[in-house]
């Protein structure tokens, strides 16, 4: 035999075993990079975090229709998603149509729809997206529903309300999908005396003695209270937060520095949160409208921590200037320098083993639905929810809400935006300058 023939077998040989070899590598070791702006094709933390800690096997089968193949890609895209990120997930995807039989079993009647089985417990999702897929995943794999109450009748943002401005309804909306029970309670003395959470969102006026006593009856035997308050703070809630040592500031944060585009300098960023508490932070800091600092006080049987603060550049207007519209200036004599905390948790020694747990957020504006969908507003509620009602927090970034728009939202602060003219306007007008002259003065010499 020849001995180029030989070579060139050898080498032949030689190529198909190495690539080969790159395609089993490439298949144990599989890689994706999401470039879709809303992260269509990864999966949020949160849900990474729920499926992580899966301890019973769950079963997803979702139901499209044979005329969609739009609706069939989608979800197989989402559901291969879920099976990919936790051996525990197995997943079906059937014809509505051809699987009757199925589709009667799991009490499934519509297109785009799922349902979610672990063990004796079964959810169905009516609208097949990450966020309400998730949260049937904590209902039935995860921990029960938290019963939630919110309170009414002194002032606080409207629960019924998921269309105006100051509503609080799309707030309880993303708590229901997280995995809270929510009920409307008409005062704070018609809680139960049983576990659960009790949220008060932006009282204006005073809770009665009877209340407020209630309030921290919950919480010492062994109930968790969501507290959001606006200043100037009523005096009855004031009173109630000494007793778990927290005082409000009763002052207006300022952070003109770090403002957005188009604010006013009063919008306080949460620039840091405590770590201990939230190890996964949301991946958007949140944005607090108009807030005012706390301060940890000493309090019998109660051990509190600050949860987040404002940045360095911020201060305190002591005297709360700015809500009156008046032109303000730092007084150093009077006005405190930040950071600034404006969230804390408390935690509250209860009857026996039993712990309430107090989270208070100096400000319920973010949550309105004017606010709550901004960067991680959002995610901060749902995290203050969750610190409050599990020691074991769900505290990652969650899904992004369905949204219509094909936009994706970009939020500056003045110093970024003016960054951004500069390098993209600015910058390369003055080099195209700097570059016609040298031509012009080259021409002349020639």
């Amino acid at each position: 035999m020849r001995r180029e023939p030989l070579l060139l077998a050898v080498q032949v040989v030689l190529v198909t075993g190495i690539l080969a070899c790159v395609v089993l590598i490439a298949h144990r070791h599989v890689g994706r990079v999401d470039l879709t702006p809303e992260k269509r094709f990864t999966l949020s933390p949160h849900t990474q975090d729920v499926l992580a800690r899966l301890q019973t096997d769950v079963a997803i089968t979702a139901f499209y229709s044979s005329q969609d193949t739009g609706m069939r890609e989608d979800l197989g895209d989402l559901l291969s998603l879920y099976a990919d990120a936790s051996g525990r997930v197995t997943t079906r995807l059937l014809d509505l149509d051809r699987s009757p039989g199925a589709a009667q079993q799991l009490g499934v009647r519509t297109y785009n729809t799922a349902a979610v089985v672990a063990g004796e417990r079964r959810e169905r999702v009516d609208l097949v997206v990450e966020e309400l897929l998730t949260s049937a995943i904590l209902r039935t794999a995860g921990m029960p529903p938290v019963p939630t109450w919110v309170v009414t009748g002194h002032g606080e943002c409207n629960p019924r309300d998921d269309e105006g401005r100051g509503g609080f309804g799309q707030a309880l909306q993303a708590l229901a999908a997280d995995g809270f029970d929510v009920r409307i309670a008409g005062g704070a003395a018609q809680i139960p005396t049983r576990d659960g959470l009790v949220v008060v969102a932006g009282p204006t006026r005073d809770v009665t003695t009877a209340e407020r006593d209630a309030l921290e009856a919950f919480a010492r035997g062994g109930g968790s209270l969501l507290i959001l308050i606006d200043p100037p703070t009523p005096r009855s809630i004031v009173a109630l937060l000494a007793r778990f040592g927290i005082e409000p500031g009763d002052d207006v944060v300022v952070d003109e520095q770090g403002r957005l585009l188009g604010t006013d300098g009063l919008a306080a960023r949460i620039a840091f949160l405590n770590q201990q508490l939230v190890p996964q932070a949301p991946e958007a800091t949140a944005i607090l409208p108009i807030a005012q600092s706390l301060r940890l006080i000493d309090a019998d049987g109660v051990q509190a921590d600050y949860l987040g603060v404002t940045a360095e550049t911020t201060w305190a207007d002591v005297d709360r200037r700015a809500l009156a519209g008046d032109a303000i200036q730092f007084r150093p004599e009077r006005d405190r320098h930040g950071p600034l905390p404006v969230a804390a948790l408390v935690r509250v020694k209860g009857t026996g083993e039993r712990e309430g747990r107090v989270v208070v957020v100096g400000d319920a504006d973010f949550a309105t639905n004017l606010h709550v969908g901004v960067l991680g507003n959002r995610d901060l509620l749902l995290a203050a929810a969750e610190l409050a009602v599990r020691p074991d927090a769900y505290t990652a970034s969650r899904p992004r809400p369905i949204s219509l728009s094909t936009l994706s939202t970009l939020a500056l602060s003045t110093r970024e935006a003016s960054l951004v003219l500069w390098l993209g306007a600015l910058v390369p007008g003055l080099l195209s300058g700097v570059m016609a002259l040298l031509m012009a003065r080259r021409r002349r010499r020639a």
